[in-house]
């Protein structure tokens, strides 16, 4: 297919152009925004990547524009890159397109080079992504959407975050000068929980009490975060904030957390997930998520995620759903759905849809039973062992259910 490689004196929002990619390939391109690159003349463009997650979208200088797209050489290089990944597993095709766009923290969902997801997606207006990187405790974090941070900080390019406070910073003298002052060592809030054996601790914190560091952690949430909508009315909520603390160096660093309504009117026991890219495939979503069931069990409550879940939200609850329920049939190999969902606290609509993949769904008697070999079971445990997994130890829960109108009781803070 021959490409027109002449670009137009002014390339505007809502042009499509052939893109060179970070590897040099060559994509389809819609320019959603334009701007002056900082100390030059030169424009930059922030694209986005037709049939690709608007995590991908970046800023662009010129150069990487390699020519106008008319529909029908649109239509025909969708048409090839499509043809060229039906053959490929899922898993094959998630690894394609992380190293097209060249990015080891992007985990793009696999369908969204169909074109279902793109036609359910077509109403959707991206907002564009100023804000480029953070810098959080040690790393310097590619952000993926954006955030509605204020003006005077949401078109700067790279933030300073302090991992204790949450406080957003523009300059790297202010945030260093900020770090030796921050009152904080730990996120405000009680402690309801610390495992020495994996290094990590877990706090609660009231939306109502700390509302400048819940909004100023759900600010930093809507980075990574398409689906995050709500960053300021963060009164009716706990947030429950996960850190990795270094017994010799006393440090802790933030790693994520979950927040959750504090009377949900549909039984959701978490709203929102995050854990950093730098800390993602390390076993510290699936940890969080647990800890939201194990809240659950403590206040007799089946609950579950509210909707819609991220992508990479639905593979950690699914990998967590299938753990959960698979160590229950390893002991009741046959069980009821309503039982099983009883001890695990997880809703019995999630417990179908998970084990109905697996075929241990028996119909019955007008009724649903699980019904799985243990043979199947441990084949399926042994896959799952395999991949890193931290597992709650429910002995080390410090914390009481909510009084409904009333604030949380708790008991003291673990001493330092």
């Amino acid at each position: 297919m021959d490409i027109d490689t002449a670009i137009p004196n002014s390339p505007k929002p809502g042009d499509t152009f052939f893109v060179r990619m970070n590897n040099g390939a060559i994509h389809t391109a819609e320019i959603l925004e334009t701007r002056t690159a900082d100390g030059t003349d030169q424009q930059e463009y922030f694209v986005h990547y037709l049939n690709f997650d608007h995590r991908n979208d970046q800023w662009i200088p010129e150069n990487r524009l390699s020519g106008s797209a008319s529909n029908e050489q649109m239509e025909m290089t969708n048409e090839q890159l499509n043809d060229s990944t039906n053959s490929l597993t899922g898993r094959k095709r998630a690894r394609l397109k992380r190293r097209l766009n060249d990015d080891s923290t992007d985990f793009s969902h696999d369908a969204s080079f169909e074109a279902v997801d793109q036609n359910a997606r077509k109403d959707y207006k991206p907002s564009v992504k100023y804000i480029e990187k953070i810098w959080l405790g040690q790393y310097e974090i590619d952000c993926w959407y954006h955030s509605p941070f204020p003006d005077e900080y949401g078109k700067q390019r790279l933030l300073y975050i302090c991992e204790y406070c949450m406080k957003y910073m523009r300059l790297k003298t202010t945030y260093c000068r900020h770090l030796t002052e921050c009152p904080l060592k730990r996120p405000p809030g009680t402690e309801i929980y610390r495992d020495p054996k994996i290094g990590c601790a877990l706090y609660e914190v009231d939306g109502n009490k700390h509302k400048l560091y819940c909004q100023n952690l759900c600010l930093l949430a809507r980075l990574f975060l398409e689906s995050k909508v709500i960053c300021f009315n963060v009164s009716e909520f706990l947030f429950y904030v996960l850190m990795e603390y270094n017994e010799s160096t006393q440090k802790e660093r933030f790693i994520g957390y979950f927040s959750k309504e504090k009377d949900s009117a549909f039984g959701y026991n978490l709203s929102c997930l995050l854990c950093l890219p730098p800390y993602q495939r390390k076993g510290y979503g699936k940890l969080l998520i647990q800890f939201s069931y194990e809240l659950s069990k403590l206040e007799n409550v089946v609950g579950g995620p509210e909707k819609p879940v991220s992508d990479l939200g639905y593979k950690a609850y699914l990998s967590y759903w299938t753990w959960a329920l698979l160590n229950i049939l390893k002991e009741k190999p046959e069980i009821e759905v309503d039982e099983l969902s009883a001890i695990t606290s997880i809703s019995a609509e999630n417990c179908m849809e998970t084990l109905s993949s697996y075929g241990f769904i028996k119909y019955w008697r007008q009724g649903h039973f699980v019904c799985a070999s243990r043979k199947h079971v441990d084949a399926r445990l042994q896959e799952l062992h395999a991949k890193k997994f931290f597992v709650v130890n429910p002995q080390l829960i410090n914390w009481q259910p909510r009084v409904k109108g009333k604030a949380g009781k708790h008991n003291k803070v673990f001493a330092f």
